[in-house]
Order: C-alpha cells, then sequence, then structure tokens
C-alpha cells in the first residue's frame, strides 16, 4: 500500500561522513530494509533514530501542525 504524500515541504542537507559510517550505510542497504542506496539508508536511519530518541524522553515531539499551516505542494 504506497505512503500518503507528505504534507510537510522537505529541506535538502549535505552531509560528510567518513569510510566507516560508509560502510555501516552500505551494511543496512544490503539488509533491504533502509531503501536502495546511501542516502535512502542515512534518511531512514536518522528518521528512526529520531523516533527512538522521542519514545525515550531524550527529543520533545515536534508540535502538529494546523492544515493551516501546511502550504499545498506546487
Amino acid at each position: 500500500m504506497p505512503r500518503d504524500a507528505n504534507p510537510l515541504k522537505t529541506e535538502q542537507i549535505t552531509l560528510s561522513v567518513n569510510a566507516q559510517t560508509i560502510w555501516y550505510l552500505d551494511r543496512l542497504v544490503e539488509t533491504g530494509l533502509y531503501g536502495n542506496n546511501r542516502t535512502e539508508a542515512a534518511r531512514v536511519a536518522l528518521y528512526d533514530h529520531c523516533k527512538l530518541l522521542i519514545s525515550q524522553g531524550a527529543l520533545e515531539m515536534v508540535p502538529r501542525l494546523r492544515a493551516t499551516d501546511i502550504q499545498p505542494l506546487s
């Protein structure tokens, strides 16, 4: 079942990582659970880790946006 489109605007960032981190990202891709490339693996790992930190109370949950705050995708 496809996911709904993300109503939040995405922001692009650039990450520089060392060779060991690349090795770990490649292992995550090999599992098939973290996307098809290093970029997707880093995105999923970061997203999952944020969820873990929120569940542990180490990171505050971001307030929900009101429908009027969401800009339509153009």
